[in-house]
């Protein structure tokens, strides 16, 4: 399997860093390797780009890229921020930005702060498995379950627009189209993991996870969990410290629905997201 990045960068003439990014993912199917694909920008190309309407998929199969492939982009301006010129590549990723639905869009200098790395690969996994179910034979069954196991994922990020993800997955057999539904709803959950998790929606994904194991675990294992949660909402202890617990629970208590969950074992699997 393979993840396609693309690389802009300004201008065409600059001798580019090598990105600081894993050249292998660890997937649950397996490895799957990264294709950073670079690609100069020009005061040309970026007007084409710029100029209105923007027919961003006609631009993009231009350069010999295709949304339904690519997991994400990455600016790159090696102009200084004072820079006249550096006031397009501004507008071009304000523009990728805003009016890609589907792809992930990052500044490179961003790539270096953890809490944006880490949104960054998230979206890029969430995408890189969707993908790959495209890519089979489609069905109303494999499309609910990919919802069914990103529930709690899409939960963490946005309870509204999760909610509104609900009803249209419940409606999936009345749709006319199963391949039009599908780029529909994949660029919805793309729309909605645009936005931050917060502590607060982690929070009450915890909780609701921890609700699985009342019957299951003995009174001191409940009570160590509901005090690592506490500690997280109070910026005491860490997410990955909570999953961990929840993960460690699941394997005394076994529980299918929560096996399936993303949240506790994301696609790519090096990453506790």
């Amino acid at each position: 399997m393979k993840l396609i990045l693309a690389r802009f960068y300004w201008p065409a003439e600059a001798i580019v860093d090598p990105l600081n990014f894993p050249p292998v993912f660890q997937s649950e199917a397996g490895p799957v390797s990264v294709s950073i694909i670079d690609i100069p920008l020009t005061h040309k190309s970026i007007d084409e780009l710029l100029t209105p309407p923007f027919h961003l998929e006609k631009w993009f199969h231009g350069q010999g890229l295709y949304l339904d492939t690519l997991c994400g982009v990455i600016i790159d301006n090696y102009y200084p921020p004072d820079h006249p010129d550096s006031s397009k590549i501004r507008r071009v990723f304000s523009l990728l930005a805003e009016e890609l639905d589907v792809v992930p869009v990052i500044n490179k200098i961003d790539l270096a702060d953890a809490s944006q790395w880490d949104h960054f690969v998230e979206q890029m996994s969430v995408l890189h498995e969707f993908n790959q179910l495209l890519g089979e034979a489609l069905s109303t069954h494999k499309l609910i379950e990919f919802h069914t196991r990103y529930k709690m994922q899409f939960l963490a990020h946005s309870q509204p627009a999760y909610r509104q993800l609900g009803p249209l997955v419940a409606n999936i057999k009345h749709e006319p189209s199963l391949y039009e539904f599908a780029h529909q709803y994949r660029q919805r959950f793309m729309r909605l993991l645009r936005y931050p998790a917060t502590v607060q929606n982690h929070t009450n994904v915890v909780m609701h996870l921890q609700g699985y194991f009342r019957k299951k675990v003995d009174d001191e294992a409940r009570q160590q969990l509901t005090a690592l949660i506490h500690q997280y909402r109070l910026g005491e202890a860490s997410l990955g410290g909570v999953k961990a617990t929840l993960r460690t629970l699941q394997s005394a208590a076994p529980h299918k629905w929560l096996a399936q969950q993303r949240y506790l074992y994301p696609w790519f699997i090096d990453y506790d997201l």
